[in-house]
């Protein structure tokens, strides 16, 4: 049996040894966190993008929320008061920016006719983008099987963007398009903001709870910039239908919201709870596997349609991101036993 464990060569070992570390419990805390706060999240997104009918996208007010409700539920204190960061506050600085943007545009796209599928299935190609800026400035380096599952991630993300409503040439031309290419942005973004945070992380350690909260909390002063919207956004949210409660009633819009920043928030909490118990295999199957379940979801429980080449785009997305994280692993492997043998 042992030296079945010590000289195993499937490449879930990592994985399986990852997942042996935590407890039952543990586990259960952090996939109930994973799967029905980014699931529940999805489905009260749909909620509240559904149900408004303004010029607004809510997007602006929606990251707000979520920044400060974040920022709230998870500052670092212990019974002695608070936890001196172990990592020079300073250094959040770039990484806060940038998870401001990125969450801002990802939040934006809802005025330009992206659908939760659509925006699910490109996000979820980030792979590709994130590659690109490893090799062109993390000097990173990948082995033909992660090249080939990029190709297969990208053509799959085109033939699932191109599966939308074309039949408008002028509005997939100017508004789709538009929306689109904010996604695209915020993915390059993403993958730079990726690169620091490995920076960080190698230096300091894996300050999970830390990341969390200071990337929400110093993003808050940046929300003046945008506070005209946000206003704007909240007296649409106040106008909107009410739901009575007995002798009380509360804007539709309010409990939609206050539901998706609760969601989110736990969403949030529970990767970067994996992210800081597990390996890096681990976290991207099993938020493969949430995303999955996310896009099924907004299909089936909300009748957004996907054409035959939408799914195959679908499939080919996700079974790209699996083949990319399992060649990774490999060439781990293979360099972990060649360094047994030096």
């Amino acid at each position: 049996m042992s030296d079945y464990n010590c000289c195993s060569s499937h490449p879930l070992d990592p994985m399986r040894r990852a997942i042996s570390y935590i407890s039952i419990s543990e586990w259960l805390n952090i996939l109930v966190q994973v799967f029905g706060g980014c699931c529940t999240n999805v489905f009260v997104l749909e909620n509240l993008l559904s149900s408004n009918d303004s010029n607004y996208s809510l997007g602006t007010l929606i990251t707000f929320s979520q920044f400060l409700t974040a920022a709230l539920l998870s500052v670092p204190f212990n019974s002695r008061g608070f936890i001196k960061p172990k990592v020079p506050i300073e250094k959040w600085f770039l990484s806060v920016a940038l998870y401001f943007i990125t969450s801002l545009l990802n939040n934006l796209v809802w005025q330009y006719d992206i659908s939760i599928p659509t925006h699910i299935i490109f996000r979820s190609s980030g792979t590709v983008v994130t590659m690109i800026v490893g090799y062109l400035f993390g000097g990173k380096r990948y082995n033909k099987h992660q090249i080939t599952s990029s190709i297969i991630i990208t053509l799959g993300t085109i033939k699932a963007t191109l599966s939308e409503d074309t039949s408008s040439v002028v509005e997939f031309n100017s508004k789709f398009l538009y929306g689109i290419s904010i996604l695209f942005v915020a993915c390059i973004i993403s993958a730079f903001m990726g690169l620091y945070s490995e920076q960080i992380y190698r230096t300091y350690g894996n300050q999970w709870h830390e990341s969390l909260f200071y990337n929400h909390f110093l993003g808050l002063p940046l929300f003046l910039f945008v506070s005209p919207t946000i206003y704007e956004e909240i007296k649409v949210v106040m106008k909107s239908e009410p739901l009575h409660f007995g002798a009380f009633s509360i804007p539709k819009q309010v409990v939609n919201l206050v539901m998706n920043v609760s969601t989110q928030y736990l969403c949030s909490k529970g990767v970067n709870m994996l992210a800081g118990n597990t390996s890096a295999l681990t976290v991207t199957v099993v938020l493969l596997v949430r995303k999955f379940i996310s896009l099924i979801l907004s299909v089936v429980w909300y009748g957004n349609t996907m054409s035959s080449l939408g799914i195959i785009g679908s499939i080919a997305v996700f079974g790209g991101a699996a083949y990319y994280s399992l060649s990774g692993l490999r060439t781990n492997k293979t360099k972990s036993m060649d360094k047994k043998h030096l």
